[in-house]
């Protein structure tokens, strides 16, 4: 398991535990640079656990009617020709699955600067037929709008983190899912030095694998220097 993997299923399961003790909506919020892994991480997660759905912000404007289009086809239910509609097609489907659902905001950065759908998300998630909880994933650039940008859905943030580009154990997940036999420290440490993300690594990693070469640092050099790392 990748690290932004292993941040996301516990941000999850804190978040469950959390709403479960509390009377109130709670969120999360969790972001790291580009390259990190947030986005394959997120969209696996939503695929197996079951209250989980994946939402990826459009970039530009957003409505009312877009923003509920969206939460309806994550969902499952689809949407209808407006907005009220769309609305009680999701209430009536999270009623008849038993759902309590988490949804996952990739690209939240573009979500952050828009008073007008966060009040829409507040409201949602405050609706005890939905009781949504959010999990917000953004760029490096979200703590600063968190403290530029005021809103009272913040205030329900009850867990913020930051994503670390890269670890060792992703270095050492990378290698056993590519099925790569060496050390992961040397790996992990020279990836460190050029400032890698895990997508920078696990692209070299394939390289070596699809190049059947020795997993060493001067080879990861080489492939390194031939794709631009």
């Amino acid at each position: 398991m990748t690290h932004a993997e292993q941040v996301l299923t516990a941000t999850l399961q804190a978040l469950r535990r959390l709403r479960a003790e509390q009377t109130m909506p709670l969120h999360a919020i969790v972001w790291g640079k580009w390259g990190t892994g947030k986005t394959v991480s997120a969209q696996k997660i939503a695929k197996k656990e079951q209250d989980v759905f994946y939402v990826k912000a459009p970039d530009g404007e957003i409505t009312r009617g877009r923003l509920y289009r969206l939460i309806g086809f994550s969902l499952g239910c689809g949407a209808r020709s407006t907005y009220e509609a769309t609305l009680d097609l999701i209430k009536h489907h999270i009623l008849y699955y038993n759902l309590k659902p988490i949804i996952i905001f990739d690209e939240a950065q573009r979500l952050l600067r828009k008073q007008h759908i966060l009040n829409e998300l507040k409201d949602l998630s405050e609706d005890e037929e939905l009781s949504f909880s959010y999990l917000f994933l953004g760029d490096q650039t979200t703590p600063k709008l968190l403290a530029s940008h005021d809103h009272s859905l913040f205030k329900r943030f009850a867990i913020k983190k930051e994503l670390q580009p890269l670890t060792q154990e992703t270095i050492a997940f990378l290698i056993k899912e590519y099925r790569i036999q060496t050390d992961p420290a040397p790996i992990f440490h020279f990836a460190k030095e050029r400032g890698w993300t895990t997508l920078d690594t696990a692209i070299c990693l394939q390289a070596i694998k699809n190049q059947k070469v020795e997993p060493t640092v001067e080879a990861l050099g080489r492939i390194a220097k031939a794709l631009g790392r």
